[in-house]
């Protein structure tokens, strides 16, 4: 593993004090990598790797994601609201794993423009977290098929979908596993149950991921 590269993934991560702002995350505990996306916004992204030779230690790592952090939250030297911080940086057992907390998902695909990692599954062109009501103001919804994963499953019209106008919505581009803070609801075509918090989204197309 390159543990430079993961950690270039993984810099928008230091500002230690955000990470205790953020209680809802603490069930946010992956296997492998993916997101955490919460009816707030906010998105945690988890890097997940094994490794076989300890070239750097878990505080070399941290360490290297503060320099490059710094440089993320704070390009015009203001003392702006950070737009990440680190919830963990662990390296145990050969398994390597870091958590970084988002303000919001625009932060998320700002770093993920700025230090782009080709070798994660997760690969997210856009990433937008909305309630129904705003996301049917946007043109989400509407048209697409989506399935009810709540109770006994069902195929159901959007048009139904989008009078759940109190539920949230995370419309996604692009591949990835994806965890919400809220029970998935409603799911669009090609998105895989993998729990009831739990989806994985296809590589291709707008997908919809609607939770409480």
């Amino acid at each position: 593993m390159q543990h430079k590269k993961l950690l270039i993934f993984t810099t928008a991560a230091v500002i230690l004090s955000g990470c205790s702002g953020q209680s809802a995350t603490a069930a946010f505990a992956p296997a492998e990598t993916s997101l955490y996306i919460t009816g707030e916004g906010t998105v945690t992204s988890a890097t997940v790797e094994t490794y076989e030779n300890d070239y750097y230690s878990a505080d070399e790592l941290k360490a290297y994601a503060e320099e490059v952090l710094a440089s993320f939250n704070i390009p015009d030297g203001s003392a702006a609201e950070p737009a990440a911080t680190l919830r963990e940086c662990t390296m145990e057992n050969g398994t390597a794993k870091l958590l970084i907390d988002f303000k919001d998902a625009g932060s998320y695909l700002e770093f993920s423009e700025q230090y782009p990692d080709e070798e994660s599954p997760v690969r997210i062109k856009k990433l937008d977290i909305t309630t129904v009501s705003d996301g049917v103001t946007k043109g989400y919804i509407a048209g697409a098929s989506f399935t009810k994963v709540s109770g006994k499953e069902k195929q159901t019209a959007s048009d139904e979908v989008m009078k759940q106008s109190k539920l949230n919505v995370a419309a996604v581009e692009g591949p990835a596993l994806i965890q919400t803070d809220g029970k998935i609801q409603y799911i669009s075509a090609g998105v895989t149950v993998e729990g009831d918090n739990l989806v994985r989204t296809p590589d291709e197309g707008l997908s919809y991921i609607v939770f409480k």
